[in-house]
């Protein structure tokens, strides 16, 4: 179980908060709102109405222990370079910070963050995808260019074996595991497994796999009939 702390509970904040303590992660929530900490209070492990750009506050609380910790700071650019300076130097081993703007983005780099979320782009690209690609059912982007991404098996895939299909070779995409639905142990309801297939192994109509490559080789993939 990792432990994440939160700095800016605006939408994107207080949405990622909730989502990291519903997967069963311990998350420390920060802001200087007093009202959006009472808000996310029951979510949080620790919420801490407090400034985030304040190191000897931040050294208080244990920030520094954390294995990551994301700036969710959606306008005041200056507070988002602050907080990343100042979690670099508290020893925080991933810094992933919002940015805005493209430009934005290279400037926190460049300041020390280890990745950088654009939340507008990202769902701009998710749903570019989804329309022109409907094989593809969610994205995420780990470096400018290059994406993770889940989508259904295609039609012209079930059956076939990653190696009948040569997904690197046609598409130069890594195929990185595959979900499907495995009966429970004791017998009775199925439940979704997270595997890594084999190479002669085949692909189920039901299968989500899970590939990882260039957005321009993803755009190519074949859409789901």
């Amino acid at each position: 179980m990792a432990s994440i702390a939160v700095i800016g509970l605006g939408r994107f904040g207080t949405r990622l908060v909730r989502n990291l303590a519903n997967a069963g992660q311990d998350v420390i929530a920060i802001d200087r709102d007093r009202d959006r900490i009472e808000h996310i209070a029951d979510y949080a492990a620790l919420a801490l109405a407090m400034d985030g750009t304040d190191e000897a506050a931040l050294r208080s609380k244990g920030v520094q222990k954390c294995d990551a910790a994301v700036i969710g700071i959606g306008t005041d650019f200056e507070a988002t370079v602050l907080a990343t300076v100042t979690l670099k130097q508290l020893g925080v081993q991933r810094v992933i910070a919002r940015a805005r703007t493209r430009i934005s983005a290279r400037v926190l780099r460049r300041v020390g963050a280890d990745a950088v979320v654009m939340p507008e782009d990202e769902a701009a690209d998710r749903w570019a995808n989804r329309l022109i690609g409907p094989s593809v059912l969610n994205q995420i982007e780990f470096h400018e260019g290059y994406s993770i991404v889940e989508i259904r098996a295609p039609e012209d895939w079930v059956g076939k074996s990653l190696a009948q299909l040569e997904v690197r070779a046609r598409y130069g995409l890594h195929v990185v595991a595959c979900k499907r639905d495995r009966p429970a142990q004791g017998g009775g309801a199925t439940e979704l497994r997270i595997e890594v297939p084999g190479p002669t192994e085949p692909i189920d109509a039901d299968d989500v796999l899970v590939l990882m490559g260039k957005d321009e080789d993803i755009a190519k993939l074949p859409s789901v009939k």
